[in-house]
């Protein structure tokens, strides 16, 4: 009989996201049949086949009350989760049950980033990262702020793993043409992408100032979190035929494979929460638009600063930087696209980091 894992999500739309795609599927690789938890609406299909089963779970006290003393968590050999919420459901199945478990701590809700959760819920999540076989952050710089966040000494064991896809789409100058031009821009135009977070702490006033102020430039929008009226306003600026506004969510992977198309995409985060200002390769859209070969601008911080070792992208504090920014890459573009790929392959190294995971959730596989 094979072994079972049990993988709690926060919302539904991350069960395809990079780093849990990457740790289903290290499951599967490692021989487990996996059951994924999330609230909401299940998804009726997913990329990984019957490999994996999904359930519905709620983060309240209520669900605990009424399901944690069950049956089927004893058959369970490994049980993971992201943060914050589902940690409070990881800690107290690995510590009622003694059973095994990974925490992905995608995000350290600390500072003023704290999120609403009570003290007595963060508790059990932090206990639950102090128990766990080992954590995941998603890059480097968060080594630091997660061993703070939990209390966590040298001896813990912490992986990175990126918001990277280990397998990214393909690349191809013939899909390149096709995304331009089913956005309505040719092969010529200059494009500027944002994709995800849509607001001021994001970028979007610079992005919409510069396109205001060249008209030689197109952007491609695909917002998240965008309220109605500010889709609306968007549509009905005097320059809205240079902008493609995505309307509805795309999944990740067309995500990533359409990135390809832009000649430029921006990683901003103005948000001065700790989690926000130590992003490096933790930002997925970051991740995105280097793996398909487009040079990046992003907000000045330590943890960006590999983009300007690589000459593949370039550091800004305000939108006079960013401008100057847009000029330099325009002119050094060929140069810079060929450049994200070695900081693919060197620095993200998704490849590399999935083996890790993979090897080391191998290590945790009870013996038959």
């Amino acid at each position: 009989m094979k072994k079972k894992a049990a993988h709690f999500l926060l919302i539904p739309e991350l069960i395809h996201s990079p780093p849990n795609c990457a740790i289903i599927n290290a499951y599967i690789q490692n021989g487990y049949v996996v059951d994924v938890f999330t609230p909401g609406s299940t998804p009726e299909k997913t990329i990984y086949g019957d490999s994996i089963r999904v359930f519905r779970v709620e983060y309240s006290w209520i669900w605990i009350l009424r399901n944690i003393i069950h049956t089927r968590w004893f058959s369970y050999a490994l049980v993971s989760g992201t943060s914050e919420d589902p940690l409070g459901i990881v800690g107290l199945i690995c510590t009622i049950y003694r059973t095994k478990g990974i925490c992905l701590v995608d995000e350290i809700k600390s500072g003023s980033y704290r999120g609403d959760r009570s003290e007595l819920w963060k508790k059990i999540c932090i206990r639950a990262i102090r128990n766990s076989n080992f954590s995941i952050v998603n890059d480097n710089s968060r080594i630091g702020l997660l061993r703070q966040y939990a209390g966590l000494g040298e001896h813990k064991e912490i992986l990175v793993y990126p918001g990277c896809f280990y397998q990214r789409p393909e690349i191809s100058e013939l899909k390149r043409v096709e995304y331009r031009k089913s956005w309505g821009f040719s092969s010529e135009d200059f494009i500027i992408g944002s994709s995800g977070g849509f607001n001021m702490t994001a970028g979007a006033d610079w992005l919409l100032r510069y396109i205001k102020e060249n008209d030689d430039v197109r952007s491609v929008i695909q917002p998240l979190g965008v309220t109605p009226l500010s889709m609306f306003l968007l549509r009905n600026l005097d320059y809205h035929k240079r902008i493609f506004i995505q309307n509805q969510r795309m999944d990740w992977n067309e995500a990533w494979e359409s990135a390809q198309g832009l000649d430029i995409g921006i990683c901003i985060y103005m948000n001065q929460a700790p989690q926000f200002q130590n992003m490096g390769i933790s930002s997925n859209r970051l991740c995105m638009f280097l793996a398909m070969g487009v040079p990046v601008i992003a907000s000045r911080q330590e943890s960006f600063t590999f983009l300007e070792t690589y000459e593949c992208g370039l550091l800004v504090e305000d939108y006079n930087d960013f401008e100057s920014a847009v000029g330099y890459i325009k002119k050094n573009w060929a140069d810079m696209r060929d450049n994200c790929g070695k900081c693919f392959e060197e620095y993200i190294r998704p490849s590399q980091r999935y083996r890790t995971l993979a090897r080391r959730i191998g290590e945790l596989r009870p013996q038959e």
